[in-house]
């Protein structure tokens, strides 16, 4: 039985996820009765094709779930439902959504020459941090929402988190079995 904070979270994963998706949903309605639904097209270029923010209704709540799925998977490794495991995925959370509020600001200030390096933060990050965890993505779209939908920040994300992953469990741990090769 799940106690505390992080119990009563991972057993409305349905909920929260529900409620990821009505977000997502009030801001495409909202849109809609204001000129219509925004799409986007992928890497900004009009030759390539658009993805509506009404994918975000569905994507938003799935990555949700699996986020807290994920959660609760590395919760059951600690052997328990651990305020360690809540207060870390809420760390990651808030990191994401501030970059990706970041992210989103810099695009509606006209500001978006400083998004690619802005974007290399996770990377460098990675060499302290596991920067590549779900809720850091999860806060990172919620944080783009509004600006770039809930289809575009995740194919971002995704590719951010594939990287940061190489990053923290190839570069840093080479360079760690380095240091210990060196230090024997």
């Amino acid at each position: 039985m799940r106690t505390g904070m992080t119990g009563k979270m991972l057993n409305n994963k349905f909920l929260i996820s529900l409620l990821s998706g009505a977000l997502i949903l009030l801001h495409v309605l909202w849109e809609s009765y204001h000129g219509g639904v925004t799409s986007h097209n992928l890497l900004a270029r009009e030759d390539l094709p658009a993805i509506s923010n009404w994918w975000g209704v569905v994507s938003l709540p799935i990555l949700t779930w699996i986020t807290l799925n994920a959660i609760e998977v590395r919760a059951k490794k600690a052997n328990s439902a651990s305020t360690p495991v809540f207060k870390s995925a809420r760390g990651f959370f808030i990191g994401g959504l501030i970059f990706g509020l970041t992210m989103a600001a810099l695009w509606e200030y006209n500001m978006e020459e400083f998004m690619p390096y802005l974007l290399l933060l996770p990377l460098v990050l990675a060499l302290w941090i596991p920067t590549y965890r779900l809720e850091g993505l999860l806060g990172f779209v919620l944080g783009m929402a509004y600006t770039f939908g809930g289809v575009l920040p995740i194919m971002i994300g995704l590719v951010l988190l594939l990287l940061s992953f190489i990053v923290f469990k190839g570069i840093r741990g080479g360079i760690r079995a380095l240091i210990r090769l060196i230090g024997k």
